[in-house]
């Protein structure tokens, strides 16, 4: 077992592929594009102990390891390596067993202080900051976690396959960008694969594998290889813009916005994202509600990456609100020290503290509008929440009597969040039947182990 491998803790476990022997001198020397940003510093990290393992392994004493960290910014990559030396400390002290065993030869190190110190600095030691793009040059491997925007990703593949002498393989953080799109229009030959990681990276078990029909089969090993050393689940899906994650989410938050207008007469616009999201979030038993997740998001990004399936699908993925709420700079997403920034919601220490109204072009306080929500919702069919089930090793059980209660209750809320999740299981069988992946358990598993769900759409519950 890899000395980092830990027990999954979502339950599910990690495909069991077998071991297949790389060629190092393709994997030796990695360059990650965007390598300060959210998805990028994770996938840099992954790469940073997934490399320091093959590194410190004594019949690779005579080899050179290079990943080339490449960003914009001089002060982004600074503190980067902070933010990687950081993740490496926390791991090698919950490590430290495993590391004592890799650095068993070296008699010099003593104490626990010691191997870790000297593990950190072999593990940083392979990392090489640039601002400059043809560092990618030298690269054999390119991780890219850039925009997601089809320009800017083959502009970058195009100019590396045109100068790197080295016929690189090609790896996409791309979450909707159908990727023999990017092949075609970078004419990367085929030497490019989909591999999605989930935010954030280094802490998401989940990666999403989009591979081309006729693409590079050893690349294709390789990823699973990677993800098999890392503990990662990994989920295949096909070439369809969207792939499963994004395929199911864009169509739930249209879903969510096409509910408001539901209750557009009973309700004010404040009062109306408040009790879908209290219904998708508490009736539903999510970690957070469609209008919270979406802020998570960013408005923007989500706005975004409708446009880019639209591109590409005949259905219409499409929302006015969304436009119309980013030209009144209301867009959501994270601040550098993660906290949240104002979208439909705004957040105190992470809570919900105010609602935005849509008409009147302000915040109004959750105080004034959850007693209405509240009273026309009713009660729910249990006491329980998505924090207390998702701790509790009777989880399966009491989700069955929970959904059970809730068919029974004729409560307003009840019988929203059953419509809600017979919508949501229609929406995961399209995806089955629309091709974008081959079994109802990709669906569920990518909505269990990337959005924590405590269920897959794909159930027996509705």
């Amino acid at each position: 077992m890899p000395f980092w491998k830990k027990e999954n803790p979502t339950g599910t476990k990690p495909n069991k592929a077998k071991t297949i022997m790389i060629n190092l001198d393709k994997i030796q020397h990695v360059a990650v594009l965007g390598a300060a940003g959210k998805m990028g510093s994770g996938i840099l990290y992954l790469n940073t102990l997934y490399l320091s393992q093959l590194a410190l392994k004594p019949e690779n004493c005579n080899r050179t390891f290079t990943i080339y960290a490449i960003d914009q910014s001089h002060e982004r990559l600074q503190a980067l390596m902070l933010y990687i030396k950081s993740l490496l400390q926390k791991w090698a002290e919950k490590n430290i067993i495993a590391l004592r065993a890799l650095f068993a030869e070296r008699d010099d190190l003593i104490e626990n202080r010691e191997v870790i110190q000297a593990f950190i600095e072999a593990a940083l030691a392979l990392i090489v900051p640039s601002t400059r793009l043809e560092s990618a040059y030298d690269a054999t491997l390119i991780f890219e976690a850039v925009i997601e925007n089809i320009e800017v990703k083959t502009a970058l593949f195009s100019k590396i396959k045109e100068n790197n002498p080295l016929n690189p393989w090609f790896l996409s953080n791309t979450s909707s960008i159908p990727i023999d799109e990017l092949n075609k229009k970078a004419r990367l030959d085929g030497n490019i694969i989909g591999c999605h990681f989930y935010n954030p990276p280094a802490v998401q078990k989940l990666i999403e594998v989009i591979e081309l029909k006729d693409g590079n089969k050893q690349l294709s090993e390789y990823v699973y290889q990677f993800g098999k050393e890392l503990g990662k689940i990994m989920v295949p899906a096909n070439d369809i813009a969207g792939f499963i994650g994004n395929g199911f989410f864009m169509r739930d938050l249209l879903f969510g916005i096409e509910k408001l207008k539901q209750f557009k007469n009973k309700f004010s616009f404040s009062e109306s994202v408040l009790l879908v999201d209290t219904l998708t979030r508490d009736f539903m038993l999510r970690p957070m509600g469609i209008f919270q997740l979406m802020d998570y998001v960013g408005i923007d990004v989500c706005s975004f990456i409708l446009k880019v399936m639209n591109n590409y699908l005949s259905e219409n993925l499409h929302s006015e609100l969304l436009i119309s709420l980013m030209e009144k700079h209301v867009k959501g997403g994270q601040n550098a020290d993660g906290s949240q920034k104002p979208g439909f919601f705004t957040y105190q220490k992470g809570r919900i503290e105010t609602v935005y109204n849509f008409d009147k072009s302000m915040y109004e306080p959750i105080e004034q509008l959850l007693p209405k929500v509240q009273e026309y919702l009713g009660g729910l069919p249990e006491n329980q929440s998505w924090r207390s089930i998702s701790r509790n090793k009777e989880k399966s059980e009491l989700l069955s009597g929970f959904f059970r209660k809730m068919t029974q209750s004729n409560t307003a809320g009840c019988q929203l969040g059953m419509e809600y999740m017979r919508q949501m299981k229609t929406i995961g069988k399209n995806l089955v039947t629309q091709g974008v992946t081959n079994s109802d358990e990709h669906v569920n598993t990518v909505m269990i182990t990337g959005f924590h769900h405590l269920y897959g759409p794909i159930n027996e519950y509705c």
